[in-house]
C-alpha cells in the first residue's frame, strides 16, 4: 500500500480537522527494505499516530500518559485505510 494513500487521505480531511481543531501531519520515513509513512494526529492533548508500511501493514497508537491503547491492521484497499482514519479520530474523540 503506497504512502502517497495516506498523504491523499490527510489532504481530504484537511478542511474537517482544521475545522474540528485536530493537529495533523504526515511524515514519510526513510526509503529502506518496508518503507513506512505516518499520520500523526492530536486532539485536545490526545495524540494519535498511525503508521502505514508499503505491505499494508499498519500499526495504531493513541493516547494520554494516563490512558490509550494500539491496534494492529493488514490493510487491503484504500477503503480500509479510511475505517483505520476514522478508528483513529474515534479514539482521540473518546478521550479528549
Amino acid at each position: 500500500m503506497e504512502g502517497s494513500l495516506l498523504h491523499d487521505l490527510a489532504a481530504k480531511r484537511a478542511s474537517r480537522w482544521r475545522r474540528e481543531e485536530f493537529g495533523f501531519e504526515v511524515l514519510d520515513g526513510p526509503i529502506t527494505d518496508k518503507p513506512a509513512s505516518w499520520l500523526v494526529l492530536s486532539l485536545n492533548g490526545v495524540l494519535g499516530q498511525l503508521t502505514l508500511w508499503v505491505s499494508g501493514e499498519a500499526e495504531m497508537d493513541w493516547g494520554t500518559p494516563e490512558d490509550g491503547g494500539e491496534r494492529h491492521y493488514d490493510l487491503g484497499s484504500s477503503a480500509e485505510l479510511e475505517r483505520c482514519v476514522d478508528d483513529l479520530e474515534l479514539q482521540l474523540r473518546l478521550l479528549s
